[in-house]
């Protein structure tokens, strides 16, 4: 059987890990992502403390690695000397040398051969820097993706990165060995101004064109699903009251996944958060609440509303559970990491129960940002002030299942509650 190759190139942020795996789930093909692959040799060196700079001893160690890829499911994953180094992929170090690594020639050989193995057993979409010009040149499915540096820069951050976009730019078009180019033959797509489902969409339209095998019926953006009466009363009538009294602001709604289940992360500043960020979605959300409010007309109410009841003076693994059964199910679920509402507006310490929830529900991550809701409603003071809210939503953190595993313990999930607590902070 011949197996098809979709090739997705473009710079840093551009948007192709989250089209390619988009496309993936989409098509029904495998999402690999070389540029896992070049950081993970990247973090084999360094963990041996080779530097990066030193050609001579990289190729050394590259002669005596053993690197194993496969995939789980959709999605590829990768081993080194038996160990899976996907946890530490994303740290600030490797950002700084992967590029350096990845302009080895011999490197790139040791990669693209097994990036090449891919093909010999399945359908697959990849993306990189010169999937369509070195790894699969004469696919006919090519897509190059971009989008203003500034808008990158944003997303990068979001994403809690702190390397510069331009930086690594110039590095990766600038090298001798397999430079990011247009590839000939490719489809260029400018994301800037997408939302996700839009540069999929689009993504889908170009494959098309190109003559890609489509499925009849491909699934689509999920319709919005009819609210209940009690929740859409309260749904229409903070959302009029947020836009008449506080000019309410929303920045980033492109970054909204509509479909599927979703773990929204937001800091937390006064009690009109859960509604505020509830208005950012047509259907309807499971969020907490802590336990004192079910009392009286409230505990028939808050149910209503789809709130999940949660004790803030110790451990509650019980609504925890609660919403990891939530999100399983596929439903939005607001979390505040934080716990407690701030004093001031600052963002406090998380706790690690939102990495656990991810970890255990492995569905995309929305950080969510609230600014002047503290100055509406401030802690303590039970009077509204007609203060300014802005939202800013951030580009959504996705993680392959093997990253989701490698946070499956308890420095796993503190691990994975900073990353969510650093892309909350970037907004």
């Amino acid at each position: 059987m011949k197996f098809h190759a979709i090739a997705i190139d473009g710079p840093a942020a551009s948007g192709k890990s989250t089209l390619a795996r988009t496309l993936a789930e989409r098509l029904g093909l495998v999402m690999v992502n070389s540029g896992a692959m070049y950081r993970a040799v990247t973090w084999k060196i360094l963990r041996e403390e080779i530097d990066p700079a030193d050609t001579a001893a990289v190729i050394r160690l590259l002669d005596g690695m053993d690197i194993h890829c496969g995939h789980e499911g959709s999605v590829s994953n990768i081993r080194i000397d038996g160990t899976d180094p996907t946890p530490f992929l994303r740290e600030p170090e490797i950002n700084a040398n992967v590029s350096t690594v990845s302009a080895i020639p011999q490197v790139r050989e040791r990669l693209v051969a097994l990036q090449r193995d891919y093909l010999k057993r399945t359908h697959v979409v990849m993306e990189g820097r010169d999937i369509g010009s070195v790894v699969f040149p004469d696919t006919p499915f090519k897509i190059y993706i971009d989008a203003d540096p500034t808008v990158r820069d944003e997303r990068r951050s979001g994403e809690g990165e702190i390397d510069s976009v331009s930086q690594r730019d110039a590095a990766d078009s600038s090298r001798k060995t397999a430079p990011l180019m247009v590839a000939d033959g490719a489809t260029k797509l400018d994301t800037s101004a997408l939302t996700i489902s839009g540069v999929v969409d689009a993504a889908i339209g170009i494959l098309g064109k190109q003559g890609f095998p489509l499925p009849q019926h491909l699934p689509a953006e999920e319709p919005p699903t009819p609210m209940r009466w009690i929740y859409w009363l309260g749904w229409m009538s903070f959302g009029a009251a947020y836009r008449t009294l506080f000019g309410l602001r929303v920045i980033g709604n492109e970054n909204l996944i509509k479909a599927g289940p979703v773990l929204i992360a937001s800091n937390h500043q006064s009690f009109l958060d859960p509604p505020l960020i509830g208005n950012l979605y047509q259907t309807e959300m499971v969020y907490f609440a802590r336990k004192t409010l079910f009392k009286g007309f409230g505990k028939w109410l808050y149910p209503q509303w789809n709130a999940i009841p949660i004790d803030q003076d110790k451990p509650d693994t019980s609504s925890m559970k609660a919403a990891i059964r939530k999100l399983k199910e596929g439903w939005r679920v607001l979390v505040f990491p934080e716990g407690q509402r701030t004093l001031d507006g600052s963002i406090n310490e998380a706790a690690p129960g939102i990495g656990m929830i991810a970890a255990k529900a492995g569905v995309p991550i929305q950080p969510v940002r609230i600014f002047g809701a503290d100055k509406a409603l401030p802690r303590g003071s039970g009077k509204i002030s007609f203060a300014r809210i802005t939202v800013k939503v951030g580009p959504p953190i996705l993680l392959t299942p093997e990253e989701f595993k490698a946070y499956s313990n308890k420095e796993g999930y503190l691990a994975l509650t900073e990353r969510i607590m650093d892309g909350i902070k970037a907004l």
